[in-house]
């Protein structure tokens, strides 16, 4: 029959415990102190975190296509697709991704620290690699002793740095997002322990996107713009000929003066290309005040304001967590200890 443990037994071995434990306070204080001590170090040397936000609203305007239809595709003008037919391109999470690819972020490490001086060529690239100590060691590698980021050329070695500092960024530093997910409002996050950087790096992020968004939206419509201007212009050369200044001569003879439509021209033929020219310049119009109506495309909500906020933890809470990190310990050594000697 198993012996019964009684709670009296229970009590008295719990206080021999205690005892044994307060018994090793000077062991305590000790474990205690290099615990404290060293989390006391690593929160005093831990890297800067500077985090600069910037949050925008992607503009997502419905195109205003025009009334040509089926004239205008007798003259070669396809209306279908004409204004913001690329919008597509930024629907969804797309522009998340397109905010994190390889042209957009080379783009933005290869432009001018100081963009208004005419002598200083450091680029945000030459800034991050100073700021994370990478070109340290640089000098000791033939190749790239006397190496430096040109934003003007291009060569194996600075694509390949390149590269391999935009999957850093990407991975380390930069975070794009939707503040949730029925949101339409996109945040930029750029974490870095140079805040120069980070509030640089993210307005010409943002800055890069934007001209990406007007150059692919508004770029087509500038195409069809001009192809509808030269439409328009041969259209109206096709109703009137160019005219001519005839001097003003006292009693001039009215045979020398020339008429500005085309003899040979008939009245059905005139009245067609007219109705053309008429659709053509009404549409034009309506694609010019289209392209208008989609500037600017980005809404910009907060953009990142020096000085910036060091995201680091408070030394406070490395010093509680050495303290309670070295009682827990030491007292794992007590008990250890008294276990040892009652085997």
């Amino acid at each position: 029959m198993p012996e019964k443990i009684q709670l009296v037994d229970v009590m008295d071995t719990g206080k021999k415990v205690v005892r044994h434990i307060l018994a090793q306070y000077k062991m305590i204080l000790i474990v205690t102190f290099l615990t404290t001590l060293l989390a006391t170090c690593y929160g005093l040397l831990q890297p800067a975190k500077y985090k600069a936000v910037a949050t925008f609203i992607l503009e997502d305007k419905s195109s205003n296509k025009g009334g040509l239809g089926a004239l205008a595709s007798q003259i070669g003008i396809d209306i279908g697709g004409m204004s913001g037919g690329n919008a597509g391109l930024f629907d969804g999470d797309n522009i998340l991704e397109i905010m994190q690819s390889r042209m957009i972020v080379e783009k933005v490490l290869l432009s001018k620290l100081d963009s208004t001086s005419k002598t200083n060529y450091t680029t945000l690239a030459d800034l991050y690699l100073n700021a994370n100590k990478i070109n340290k060691n640089w000098g000791s590698d033939p190749s790239l002793s006397k190496f430096k980021i040109d934003a003007n050329q291009s060569s194996p070695l600075q694509d390949s740095i390149l590269f391999s500092l935009v999957q850093k960024i990407v991975k380390e530093n930069l975070v794009v997002s939707r503040q949730n997910k029925k949101s339409s409002i996109i945040s930029i996050q750029v974490i870095s322990n140079n805040q120069q950087f980070s509030k640089i790096f993210t307005e010409r992020l943002l800055k890069q996107t934007s001209d990406l968004y007007f150059e692919i939206k508004t770029g087509n419509l500038a195409n069809n713009i001009a192809k509808l201007q030269n439409k328009a212009d041969s259209l109206q050369r096709s109703v009137y000929t160019k005219s001519y200044e005839v001097p003003n001569l006292l009693n001039a003879n009215t045979g020398i003066k020339s008429y500005n439509v085309s003899e040979d021209l008939s009245q059905r033929d005139k009245s067609m290309v007219y109705t053309l020219f008429v659709e053509v310049t009404k549409n034009l119009e309506a694609l010019k005040l289209s392209q208008i109506n989609q500037t600017p495309v980005i809404q910009v909500l907060d953009m990142p304001k020096l000085p910036l906020v060091n995201q680091v933890y408070p030394l406070y809470l490395f010093i509680l967590m050495g303290v309670a990190i070295g009682i827990v310990l030491s007292v794992f050594i007590a008990i250890y200890l008294i276990t040892d000697k009652i085997k």
